[in-house]
């Protein structure tokens, strides 16, 4: 499987799982925290890739990086989107005046 495919997959799985979490279950912290556990297993991956794993091991470890990176860039758009949103919907509230 090339590496794009095999990225991809790996993206689209993050993504249906941040969509779950942050949407359904409003579980907001969640997309970051499997976004960390994506690099970590990664470099972890990719340490042991070195120790006789191969390069298929390391194919893998770069794919579940690519795929959790874009997660990771996925899940701050939809945070800024929606702390953006939420600024927006906030009436402004008008100085009251103060008479002697």
């Amino acid at each position: 499987m090339s590496l794009i495919t095999l990225s991809l997959i790996i993206f689209l799985g993050f993504l249906a799982v941040v969509c779950l979490f942050d949407f359904v279950f409003r579980w907001y912290w969640f997309k970051y925290f499997l976004a960390t556990m994506g690099l970590i297993a990664s470099g972890v991956i990719f340490f042991i890739s070195f120790y006789g794993g191969g390069m298929s091991q390391t194919e893998i470890a770069i794919a579940i990086f690519i795929g959790s990176f874009g997660e990771y860039v996925v899940s701050l758009i939809i945070s800024l989107v929606r702390f953006i949103s939420k600024k927006s919907k906030k009436p402004k509230q008008k100085k009251k005046v103060k008479t002697a």
